[in-house]
Formats: C-alpha cells, sequence, structure tokens
C-alpha cells in the first residue's frame, strides 16, 4: 500500500477537497482551452481582448478569481461542517445532525 494511499485513507477530507479541486480545475481549464482556441480560430480573440482591456488589475480578472476564493473558502467550511458531523461526532448525536440526517441517508441510499 502506498504511503499517498494511507495517508488519504486517515485524511478522508483532504482527499475529498483535492480531488474535487482538481476535477473543478480540470473542467475550468478546459473550458478555457476550448473557448481561447475558438476565438484564435475565429480571430475575434483579439478584438476580445482590445474591448475587455485584460491587463493584471483587470476587474475581469480580480472579480473571478476572488468569486473563485470565496466559494473555496465556502465549500472548504460546509464540507468540513457535514465531515466533522458525518464521520467524527460522538454517540450523541445534536439538533444539526437530526436536523439534516434524512437528506445525508437519502443521499447515500441514491449512491450520490
Amino acid at each position: 500500500m502506498s504511503i499517498s494511499k494511507r495517508f488519504f485513507e486517515k485524511h478522508m477530507l483532504i482527499h475529498y477537497v483535492l480531488s474535487a479541486f482538481f476535477k473543478a480545475l480540470l473542467v475550468s481549464v478546459l473550458f478555457f482551452a476550448v473557448l481561447f482556441a475558438s476565438l484564435q480560430i475565429t480571430g475575434k480573440y483579439t478584438a476580445v481582448e482590445n474591448m475587455l482591456d485584460l491587463k493584471y488589475d483587470s476587474p475581469w480578472i480580480i472579480g473571478p478569481l476572488l468569486i473563485a476564493a470565496t466559494l473555496a473558502v465556502l465549500s472548504f467550511i460546509v464540507g468540513m461542517i457535514l465531515y466533522l458531523y458525518k464521520y467524527k461526532r460522538n454517540s450523541y448525536k445534536g439538533e444539526f445532525y437530526k436536523a439534516l440526517a434524512g437528506a445525508l441517508n437519502e443521499n447515500i441510499k441514491q449512491g450520490r
């Protein structure tokens, strides 16, 4: 058994976060590569670039970066809460678990 496999078995949350991150990164890179290639092939990329005035401090660059960072932090917090209540809870099941137990168990039964 490899070291990384043993590490991820002990730290499931890190495995979930990293796998989701790399899947989202792959999809977004492929999307932007296809978009860039189609704009280059049609010859419209230079017109779009000049129209948007893309620079390092452009709102078209900073805005999506801030949104992505905010969503990453929120996803991590929600994932951490669900992970702690699902896998690391003690024998007492609190009000939060009781409120979400039906939804969590239903998703598990449906294979989501």
